[in-house]
């Protein structure tokens, strides 16, 4: 039987947990698969191993922000709308600022943000916002290839494989999904730690755990993981959650739009 949970108004402090999944429909690549990021650019997998560095700034600079300002070109899709109008928190895997162009306001970026950039000193917090263009220098995106603080190299504000994640990032994360009475996973397996404790740590605290997946990987797997596993389009499930929150009768055309 299909689960057909929906939120209701027992849930104040509803928590998404959003991965790649949910940025596809913006026409962003995921990583793995035929059409996917390490298939479009075999030199950047190996360049997103921390131990590339400083070798593999490069290949950073021509991919991430390039796809920043292809995810600002789209705009958010209906899922980013429908979380933004349900004015829940959001802990994202994406680097995409697509929630913060849907609207929302308390978000927690466990991979970074290629719209800024950093330091490569991890012991230097310089940041900036870029400009993002076309190119393999930070200048080609209105930064500086020498950071101002310390003058070590400047490089896009993603996470890499082997780094650890945001400290303040992850704090706040965990403190949602302790709060949360209603924690939502959407777009992700939710198995890679240490996002993989949220939902564990949202439901020993009490909330209802939730997965929304067109094609869950492990389907036995995630039913013991959740307390319900939707199996169908995000893009669908939550604008159909959002009407409900907000008590909106039926659907119109401009819920793709906001």
């Amino acid at each position: 039987m299909a689960d057909t949970f929906r939120p209701g108004p027992e849930h104040r402090r509803v928590v998404f947990l959003t991965g790649a999944g949910l940025s596809a429909r913006a026409g962003l690549p995921t990583f793995r698969g035929p059409d996917g990021l390490w298939a479009m650019h075999p030199s950047l997998e190996r360049a997103m191993h921390a131990g590339a560095l400083p070798a593999s700034i490069p290949d950073l600079w021509r991919v991430w922000p390039s796809l920043y300002a292809q995810a600002a070109r789209s705009g958010p899709t209906p899922g980013h709308r429908a979380i933004a109008r349900m004015r829940g928190a959001v802990v994202t895997q994406n680097i995409d600022g697509l929630h913060q162009l849907a609207g929302s306001t308390d978000v927690a970026e466990l991979h970074g943000d290629a719209g800024r950039a950093a330091c490569l000193e991890d012991r230097c917090h310089w940041s900036a916002p870029l400009l993002p263009g076309e190119g393999e220098r930070a200048e080609d995106h209105g930064v500086p290839a020498a950071c101002p603080a310390c003058g070590a190299p400047t490089r896009p504000d993603v996470v890499l494989f082997d780094e650890m994640l945001p400290a303040d990032a992850l704090e706040r994360a965990q403190r949602l999904a302790r709060e949360a009475d209603l924690f939502v996973s959407v777009g992700t397996s939710g198995v890679v730690f240490p996002a993989a404790q949220l939902a564990p740590l949202a439901r020993a605290s009490g909330a209802t755990t939730v997965l929304i997946d067109i094609a869950p990987e492990d389907p036995v797997g995630a039913r013991a993981r959740f307390d319900h596993v939707i199996v169908g389009d995000a893009h669908e499930v939550l604008p159909a959650w959002e009407r409900v929150v907000n008590g909106v009768r039926s659907a119109t055309f401009l819920d793709p739009f906001g």
